[in-house]
């Protein structure tokens, strides 16, 4: 498919063991937009942590499935949610590749601003029996908890109470989209501010819009957009 953007939420890795947020047994039974946030990092900065090792673990020996080694190999441009990693275990050119909510394989500064400044978060040091003073020390956070600010790291993705930026090649997504004839939403549920704004930015300047669930989200039914109702493997291996 030519001037296409596709852009993959958690239905997407799916096939590969991830858990997603949403869902039967999804984390969101465990709240994320409390727990993810960074009033939490800040106020229960060792909680906070210890919930992200976690996901970390669930998703490090996760490998990519066929939907992302297809589209890979096709060098089609994606926009992902997911912070996973799968889409570069897969081989996916980075320079089609945008990670709109960062990757859990990262930390950052807090105050960073630019992409060259992530820092490889090496999570497999951290031993769980001595949990929380391992990750106090992955992050160089005082013994205490104290969060120093020009010292202290984060992992590098975005939280619920924040923004996206430039580190997150917030731009430079718009700018695909932008350019795109087809806007393609693979396993995403449309219920975040930049797959909402995409779809709307899509249908108002006549783009070609196609959705790929099982399930799909009921705000997906719009004038304009074509639903496709089957996994991400399958549509890819027709298309792609």
């Amino acid at each position: 498919m030519k001037n296409t953007v596709v852009i993959t939420g958690a239905g997407i890795s799916v096939e590969s063991g991830i858990q997603p947020f949403r869902g039967k047994n999804g984390l969101w039974n465990e709240n994320p937009t409390e727990m993810a946030t960074y009033r939490n990092y800040r106020m229960n900065t060792s909680s906070f942590l210890q919930w992200y090792f976690h996901r970390f673990v669930s998703c490090k020996d996760a490998l990519p499935n066929k939907a992302h080694e297809i589209l890979a190999k096709s060098n089609v441009k994606v926009i992902t949610q997911n912070i996973d990693n799968l889409h570069i275990k897969a081989k996916h050119s980075l320079d089609c590749l945008i990670e709109i909510h960062g990757n859990i394989n990262y930390k950052r500064k807090i105050h960073a601003q630019y992409r060259n400044e992530l820092i490889w978060a090496n999570w497999d040091a951290v031993n769980e029996n001595n949990l929380e003073e391992d990750l106090f020390e992955l992050f160089h956070i005082q013994r205490d908890g104290t969060i120093e600010e020009n010292k202290s790291e984060r992992p590098h993705i975005l939280l619920f109470d924040e923004y996206y930026t430039e580190l997150y090649q917030y731009e430079e997504a718009h700018q695909w989209m932008d350019a795109a004839d087809t806007i393609i939403f693979i396993g995403t549920s449309n219920s975040v501010g930049f797959t909402y704004g995409a779809l709307q930015m899509g249908i108002n300047n006549g783009k070609k819009i196609i959705v790929v669930d099982p399930n799909p989200a009921p705000s997906f039914y719009q004038p304009g957009v074509e639903i496709i109702q089957c996994t991400a493997t399958e549509f890819c291996e027709k298309n792609f």
